[in-house]
């Protein structure tokens, strides 16, 4: 395991969290739902002499996928990562919400879809790949089991969850989800979610008004 750092930018119309994971010694970064704004994460990059090995997106509403394309573009080598169960809402318009809400129509590919539990060696760690369904039928958290570190997109927020009344959503799902995975974890797990405030696995499980 090496030592790793995070970056944390919010971006976007509906201040969407952006995550830059960086092992500074490797000179190697990952990008964690780059929401818009994909010249300002490249500023970022550049200005730590970073290079970026892979885009992991926790699902694919607008708002999470806004500045990937932009970022295919300056980095022609970089992987895009997402829940094999989330192809359709990438493609499609209409249930990624970019034609309703985004402003313009958008239509992703990814060029790894993830399984539940598959593990990533990426930045000299290892990512779980826990599969969340309930905010979008693909939603994906990433597990850095040792820098102790849940991103967690928008399935579990500090104080709440993820919205399910958007296409492939379901409440049941959702808190399923939530409590049969994300609630096996260890207590002092810091959660980094999609909006809003970090947050712990302990806490959440005590005082979460959804999940009590």
């Amino acid at each position: 395991m090496q030592e790793l750092s995070m970056l944390i930018k919010t971006l976007g119309m509906v201040s969407t969290n952006c995550y830059l994971i960086m092992n500074e010694e490797r000179k190697e970064a990952i990008i964690v739902d780059p929401a818009s704004h994909g010249s300002v994460i490249e500023g970022i990059l550049n200005a730590k002499a970073l290079k970026p090995k892979a885009i992991l997106l926790t699902h694919g509403h607008f708002d999470h996928i806004g500045a990937v394309e932009e970022l295919r573009k300056a980095y022609p080598e970089i992987l895009v990562y997402a829940s094999e169960l989330e192809e359709e809402v990438l493609t499609k318009p209409e249930w990624n919400l970019s034609q309703a809400l985004g402003g313009k129509s958008e239509s992703l590919q990814a060029d790894i879809y993830l399984k539940d539990g598959e593990i990533l060696e990426l930045l000299g760690n290892q990512i779980t790949c826990i599969s969340t369904p309930g905010h979008t039928i693909g939603g994906m958290c990433y597990y850095f089991k040792d820098m102790n570190w849940l991103i967690s997109g928008d399935t579990l927020f500090e104080g709440s969850v993820g919205r399910t009344d958007f296409p492939t959503g379901s409440a049941r799902t959702l808190v399923a989800s939530i409590k049969d995975k994300l609630f096996l974890l260890p207590e002092d797990t810091m959660v980094y979610p999609g909006h809003g405030a970090a947050t712990s696995i302990g806490f959440e499980k005590q005082s979460n008004p959804f999940l009590v």
